[in-house]
């Protein structure tokens, strides 16, 4: 067997190891393996290994952890057992959980491998059956040849002797002789030597006790793993020699195991009892040459599903399912044993199932047969007659249905729901019971609180779902799963059931199509109500029909809705009229050195002049030419750009990186610097504007504003920057007789790298120009104006790549027009 083999192995193993040599040859393994128990247990007794605790050692090490995951056979069964309670206590756990009216179908059947009960006790625990030694002795112990008898004499003459019963059975007690005790009990025997001693040692008396305990030869034979004779304790019972042979096989029997003794059946012993009881009292001792004979397995039945330890179980006086089912524990709460089935094998071979309602006295008396599966299914996760509440609720979840229930009796008024409500509008899904489609009815809660009694107070059915709403949350979220229901609903001969709303409402879009004659009004509360820019009459609904022929006919209604509020068919859609030229309030900021700087809110048309003049004009520290324009547009724009100028960094760095023929390593330092320069970098959207052109010329270059503009006018900054590829990047004090040229040299001169051909300003007011081609320097007296900056660039045809961007990255942190840069 394969189980054997291993411990074989096992054992074999431990014993080279013990003897220090080197691990068995698989020939000597092999040889090993065709020795007889006999032979192997005294090969293993001439070594000094005791092969019955290194087959216990060997059982316990080829198990798997607890912990694990990889578990399999007995022990996998063992844990689903150990597993019954963490199953009573996640049912219990479900209590909490939220009602749920989702349906669910049992499956056709029970995919669970079982396993026989009660063998893994031979693999685990083995150790808490060997016999202590160190116990009371019975009274009906039988003393035998091998037992020692410890006599202490006391009164005339104080003594102690330690006397074993030889093969005769007797004792040699010193100064009285041999004494014949074999046969008797424990009890018996001191009563017989305190006699003894009374009669012959005159005023000396006598306490008997035992010593050290015989050993006994027994057989296990049958179906056990290590079948042979064993040498145990007088103390061992049948369950000690069971275990001692290493325990039972697949096949053998648990429920008839069979105590021989001088060829006839004492006792049978039924493990069952041990296992499911705790009863011992079949657990006969045993005598010298007791056979323990474990015959093949009777019949079994296995019991899977809901019960609280599947598994397959062996027949002994069973006969009816219920008695299968105590055999397993009993059932689970969870169990729907209206349901329950036999998966059979008929007389022909072939395999059937039997229906069987385990609820009823006749299916719980049915008889089973060898090899029957009994399958307990479990109960539904649905739930009926309940009431589901949800939404904008304090205490949503699921509420016990009764007759003549109102809204009001789950809700009773509006102090249980949360901070701003919708309390013109509720929503029930209702199941037709005829179909079990889904139906849609809306009521008011604010008329339900009013009138309780009152006909706007819905009376509820049974796994109806009330759904409440508030003015914040999105209720095309909310809805959508009941939307796609009503979709899936529709068919040739019920169209959609539902509408669509837009315009000035505060939830615009697809809407479920109550089935009690929905209006205009009722789906303008349940998308929120009028926003403030909706014209309040003006409202059209848009509606096709099918003719007679089939054919689409599209109608446009044009409604008042002071006036009127007519009923909607499915497929409507309602457009509520905004007021002309509404428009969301739109602002502009004035920061810097205007008189009353802050946001203004704007018209549509106003220009930029228009909103200077109300900021109260400039100030006199202003510096029109360094206005800085920024449009929310271009900073999204520019943003984009950044973040693509990123990803181009990171490809050129990473590619620098890789390849072998850069001029010189790269530099992880700068390279965190070069990106750290970028993240910094924040787009500003600017927009270049001539404001002194604008103040005076508006005709020409005023511009309208839109929203999220802003306009900032620096105080008059008397200075030129110098950035880029020069010794020192610095600003200097502004002289107008100072050219592009004599700012450099002032700055220390340009860098080895500088590209002298491409060097170019950049102008207070964001233009960029390049003074060896700009005719704007050629025809001007003055070449440079207090702001500007000066940016000399790096030669890119020099340089690697990493060296580029790091210069580029300088430029970006030490100029305040950067992005004016880059987007040029």
């Amino acid at each position: 067997m394969k189980v054997l083999n291993s411990v074989i192995t096992f054992a074999l193993a431990a014993c080279v190891s013990s003897a220090a040599a080197q691990m068995p040859t698989p020939q000597q393994i092999e040889q090993f393996k065709n020795l007889s128990p006999q032979e192997q247990q005294a090969l293993a007794e001439s070594m000094g290994i005791d092969l019955k605790s290194v087959l216990r050692e060997a059982a316990v090490e080829a198990a798997p952890p607890i912990s694990g995951e990889d578990v399999s056979g007995d022990r996998r069964n063992t844990l689903r057992k150990a597993d019954s309670v963490g199953e009573l206590e996640k049912i219990s756990n479900e209590g909490t959980d939220s009602p749920t009216l989702l349906e669910d179908g049992a499956p056709e059947t029970i995919e669970e491998e079982l396993e026989l009960f009660g063998y893994d006790i031979f693999q685990y625990g083995a150790e808490a059956f060997t016999p202590a030694a160190d116990i009371p002795i019975p009274a009906n112990y039988v003393i035998g040849p091998g037992d020692a008898v410890i006599i202490q004499l006391y009164g005339k003459d104080n003594a102690t002797h330690t006397l074993t019963l030889n093969r005769e059975g007797q004792i040699q007690f010193p100064g009285i002789g041999p004494i014949s005790l074999a046969g008797l009990s424990y009890q018996a025997m001191q009563n017989k030597i305190s006699e003894v001693v009374s009669r012959q040692m005159i005023g000396v008396k006598s306490s008997v006790t035992m010593g050290a305990l015989r050993t006994i030869r027994v057989f296990v034979l049958g179906e056990a793993q290590i079948p042979g004779s064993y040498v145990v304790g007088s103390l061992s019972t049948m369950t000690n020699a069971i275990f001692a042979s290493g325990g039972i096989t697949k096949i053998g029997s648990l429920r008839n195991v069979q105590l021989k003794r001088a060829g006839e059946v004492i006792t049978t012993l039924d493990l069952y009892d041990l296992l499911l009881k705790g009863d011992t009292s079949k657990d006969s001792r045993l005598l010298p040459g007791d056979v323990i004979f474990v015959p093949p397995i009777g019949k079994t039945v296995g019991v899977s599903g809901e019960v609280k330890r599947p598994a397959i179980y062996e027949l002994k006086t069973e006969q009816s399912v219920d008695e299968a089912i105590k055999l397993a524990g009993g059932l689970l709460p969870t169990a729907f044993v209206p349901a329950s089935r036999i998966e059979r094998i008929t007389a022909s071979g072939e395999k059937t199932l039997v229906n069987l309602d385990v609820s009823t006295p006749s299916g719980r008396r049915y008889l089973v047969q060898d090899a029957d599966v009994i399958q307990i299914f479990s109960t539904l996760d649905t739930m009926r007659d309940i009431v589901k509440l949800e939404g904008h609720v304090k205490r949503p979840g699921g509420f016990a249905w009764r007759k003549q229930m109102r809204f009001t009796d789950i809700v009773p008024n509006a102090d249980d729901l949360l901070a701003n409500p919708d309390i013109n509008v509720g929503l029930i899904q209702r199941e037709q019971k005829v179909t079990r489609k889904i139906l849609v009815y809306l009521f008011s809660p604010q008329r339900a609180f009013r009138e309780p009694k009152g006909d706007g107070n819905p009376y509820l059915q049974p796994r109806d779902t009330v759904t409440l709403f508030d003015y914040d949350t999105n209720r095309m979220q909310i809805l959508a799963e009941l939307i796609d229901k009503l979709k899936v609903q529709s068919s040739f001969e019920q169209r959609q059931q539902t509408v669509r709303v837009f315009g000035s409402v505060r939830f615009p879009g697809e809407y479920p199509l109550a089935s009690d004659q929905m209006t205009a009004k009722d789906l303008i509360n349940l998308a929120g109500g009028l926003t403030e820019s909706a014209l309040g009459s003006g409202a059209e609904i848009t509606r096709y029909d099918l003719s007679e022929a089939r054919e689409r006919v599209d109608l446009r209604i044009d409604l008042d809705l002071a006036a009127e509020d007519p009923e909607l068919k499915p497929g409507d859609t309602l457009r509520v009229k905004q007021i002309p030229q509404w428009s969301k309030r739109e602002s502009v900021t004035l920061s810097g050195e205007v008189n009353y700087p802050g946001v203004y809110d704007i018209l549509p048309g106003e220009t930029l002049l228009d909103v200077i003049e109300r900021g109260g004009g400039l100030t006199p520290h202003a510096y029109a030419e360094g206005a800085i324009f920024s449009r929310e547009e271009l900073r999204v724009l520019e943003q984009e750009r950044l973040e693509n100028l990123k990803l181009q960094v990171q490809s050129d760095i990473a590619a620098a990186n890789i390849e072998q023929s850069t001029t010189k390593d790269i530099d992880e330092a700068e390279t965190e610097q070069i990106l750290e320069n970028l993240d910094r970098t924040r787009a500003l959207g600017r927009m270049v504007i001539d404001l002194p052109a604008i103040l005076s010329t508006p005709q020409q270059f005023d511009f309208e504003l839109t929203n999220g503009d802003m306009l900032e006018i620096p105080r008059f900054k008397p200075s030129v920057t110098v950035v880029g590829e020069i010794q020192h990047p610095t600003s200097h004090f502004y002289n107008d007789k100072l050219s592009v040229t004599d700012y450099i040299d002032m700055s220390g001169g340009t860098k080895q790298n500088a590209d002298k051909r491409r060097i170019y300003v950049v102008k207070a007011n964001g233009r960029v120009y390049s003074p060896s081609s700009s005719a704007w320097f050629r025809s001007k007296s003055k070449n440079l104006e207090p702001g500007d900056t000066i940016i000399v660039p790096i030669d890119t045809d020099k340089v690697d790549p990493l060296t580029m961007w790091s210069s580029i990255t300088q430029i970006l942190g030490q100029t305040a027009a950067f992005i004016a840069v880059v987007t040029n």
